[in-house]
This record gives structure tokens, C-alpha cells and sequence, in this order.
């Protein structure tokens, strides 16, 4: 069996050296190995501690964004809510008023025709009055002679008169 193995052959004593160097180096070697794989994991760890910390985060910021979107979005409906009751009220205050100013424009035209009818009513009798005795004067001028005429002033004075002394009894 010892024949099988040539000890002057290099390749024997490379091995032998490299199994003696692990021997001898290899717990070392091992633990430096170890001790940078466990290193390398702890990074890792580390790493997947962060970026899962960071996606925590993210979420929570997320919800905490989406919290706000759905309070601004309550908000923006609020004041859109508001928005159309104080337009109605504005539609329905402007109504009323234009009522009421619409209410006061025909009662001062209703007002301003009656005035203008009685104005009217009192210049056609004021030029029918005028047209009457225009008539009566033509007329009595027409068919009345002198001295009916003078009677009739006559008796015009002593009415007149009699008025007149009357007045004066209850005055005194």
C-alpha cells in the first residue's frame, strides 16, 4: 500500500503541505471566514432591519397622506356644502329683495297713474268748466237784452248784500 504512494512525487507533498496548512490555519482561516460571513449577515440583517423599517414607515406615511386626503376631501365638501347653502340663501335674499323693489315700483306707478288720471280729470273739468261758461256767456249775450241783463246783476248785488249783512250779524 505504501508502494501506491511515491513520496517523491510533488503532488504528495503539496497535499500533505495543504492539509497541514488547513489543519494548522484552518480553525483561523474558519473563524475569519465565520466571522465575515456573520458580518456580511449582520449587514444583511441590518440592511432588511432598515429597508424593512423604511417600508413601516412609507406605510405609515401613507396612511397618515391618505388621512389627510380623505380629510381634505371631507373638507372640500363642507365648504362646497356651504358654498351652495350660502348661494341659496344669496339666490333667495336677492329674490326677495327684487320682490319687494318690483312691489314698491308698482305701487309708485300704480300711485304715480292715479295721480296723473286725477291731474287729467281735473284739467278736462277745469276746460269743460271753461268751455261752459264760454258757452253760458255766448249764450246770455246771444239771448239776453240790456235790461235783462241789468236786472239780473241788480238782483246779483242784493243777494250779495243781504249775504254779505247776514254774515256780518253772526260775526259779531
Amino acid at each position: 500500500m505504501f508502494n501506491i504512494i511515491n513520496l517523491n512525487d510533488p503532488q504528495i507533498w503539496v497535499a500533505v503541505s495543504f492539509l497541514l496548512f488547513f489543519i494548522i490555519f484552518g480553525s483561523l482561516l474558519w473563524k475569519k471566514f465565520s466571522n465575515f460571513l456573520d458580518n456580511k449577515i449582520n449587514d444583511i440583517n441590518e440592511e432588511i432591519l432598515v429597508a424593512s423599517n423604511l417600508h413601516q414607515e412609507a406605510k405609515n406615511l401613507l396612511s397618515e397622506e391618505k388621512k389627510k386626503l380623505q380629510g381634505l376631501d371631507n373638507e372640500i365638501n363642507i365648504i362646497i356644502e356651504e358654498g351652495k347653502l350660502k348661494a341659496q340663501n344669496l339666490y333667495n335674499e336677492s329674490k326677495e329683495k327684487i320682490n319687494k323693489e318690483i312691489m314698491k315700483l308698482e305701487k309708485s306707478a300704480k300711485e304715480k297713474i292715479k295721480y296723473l288720471e286725477n291731474e287729467a280729470v281735473i284739467e278736462i273739468q277745469n276746460k269743460i268748466s271753461k268751455h261752459s261758461i264760454k258757452l253760458t256767456e255766448k249764450f246770455l249775450e246771444e239771448t239776453l237784452s240790456k235790461e235783462d241783463h241789468s236786472e239780473i246783476i241788480n238782483n246779483s248785488i242784493n243777494e250779495l248784500e243781504k249775504t254779505l249783512a247776514h254774515k256780518n250779524k253772526f260775526i259779531q
